[in-house]
């Protein structure tokens, strides 16, 4: 009876330190009561409602959105890589209960370049904006965006700006599109890849959109009649696709594109690109195995985002461009000295004067560029 006692003892003891079967308990996962949920539309509305609670609990969705990220990253669940699309909608549904005005934008973006949730959280702020934006044709937003601390979250606001004319002109891309090009040369192909991007959600009617009226459902048509911003056109078509295209090597990539010159087979490659999931270091693995001319393309799918905060990471994947054909090498170091540049807002550029001499000019001169127009960037 004594031993039975003593064991009751250790076990009572145990479990009040909290640990069971040897092991420390863990605590729940950010927002787990959702996780919980299997059906996939019910899951969303629960994250949708914890997350909107608990920014409104916070009373700074400009502090309280980086935390959620890296609550959200930490949770090793299914919310941050669905979180970008349902901040689309926390961020709308805060804005109207807020009575959101332009000029009261820039106090409540996110202070943060993560692009999960922070990202479309300030999204969906810009894109409730669309009836206030469409009188000026965009114009009365852009301070607002130019104002934001880093060029991360500038180029983030402009890309947001094409959404939010959509859906202010109820979907009517050409409307979109050409305020997006009264816009100006620095401002133009990100508004318009965002309007792009709005149009082929609208196809299947999520994120609170409608189907356009006369619908063109093939890319090589519509992206075709819009030359100047092909490459923006095609960029978010395949992962917008239902059902999605089996594209998951560069033979896949070849095959898709088969065809297409000029911008439309950029556009095609980078689009098929971004739709190929893995690492940064998978991905532009892949375009380096793709013929010259699609090889640089190919890696405006690459998410070199993922590598903010690691330097280390950073300057691995730049050295990855002596891997790819000679004549697509140096196209390779300019397009990650800028993107790089990007997302440390500018601190990368310094990076370029360090790395291997035959990459080093490349390097720089797309670091130079990253203020402009990037008009491929997930």
């Amino acid at each position: 009876m004594r031993i039975a006692a003593g064991i009751a003892l250790v076990a009572v003891v145990c479990v009040s330190a909290g640990w069971s079967n040897g092991a420390r308990a863990q605590p729940r996962p950010f927002l787990w009561q959702c996780e919980q949920i299997h059906l996939d539309q019910a899951k969303d509305a629960c994250y949708i409602r914890l997350l909107t609670q608990d920014i409104d609990r916070s009373g700074n969705p400009a502090t309280e959105l980086p935390r959620i990220d890296r609550l959200a990253r930490a949770a090793d669940t299914a919310l941050y890589g669905r979180c970008h699309l349902l901040m689309h909608t926390v961020g709308r549904e805060w804005a109207a209960a807020h009575h959101l005005t332009i000029e009261q934008l820039q106090n409540v973006e996110p202070r943060s370049n993560d692009p999960g949730c922070s990202a479309g959280f300030g999204m969906g702020l810009v894109m409730y904006l669309g009836p206030q934006i469409i009188a000026s044709g965009g114009k009365s937003a852009l301070p607002s965006c130019v104002r934001l601390p880093t060029q991360y979250r500038r180029y983030t606001c402009v890309h947001s700006l094409g959404h939010a004319l959509m859906r202010g002109y109820h979907e009517t891309l050409f409307l979109a599109v050409n305020a997006c090009a009264r816009l100006g040369a620095r401002f133009a192909t990100d508004c318009a890849q965002g309007a792009f991007h709005d149009y082929w959600i609208a196809l299947r009617g999520a994120d609170d959109t409608t189907s356009p009226v006369k619908a063109v459902r093939s890319a090589r048509v519509l992206c075709a009649s819009y030359p100047r911003f092909a490459v923006g056109c095609w960029y978010r078509y395949f992962i917008e696709l239902v059902p999605a295209p089996n594209i998951s090597t560069g033979a896949d990539v070849e095959r898709t594109c088969r065809g297409l010159a000029g911008l439309q087979r950029a556009g095609c490659v980078g689009g098929a690109s971004l739709a190929i999931a893995g690492d940064p270091f998978e991905q532009t693995s892949l375009c380096s195995r793709l013929p010259a001319r699609d090889a640089v393309p190919c890696l405006h799918g690459v998410t070199a985002q993922g590598t903010e905060g690691k330097p280390a990471a950073q300057r691995r994947l730049i050295a990855e461009c002596r891997t790819f054909p000679a004549r697509a090498r140096s196209g390779c170091a300019r397009w990650f000295g800028l993107t790089l540049n990007l997302v440390t807002n500018g601190k990368f550029a310094r990076v370029c004067r360090t790395i291997a001499t035959a990459d080093r000019a490349a390097c720089a001169a797309g670091a130079r560029r990253y203020t402009g127009p990037i008009v491929t960037f997930s």
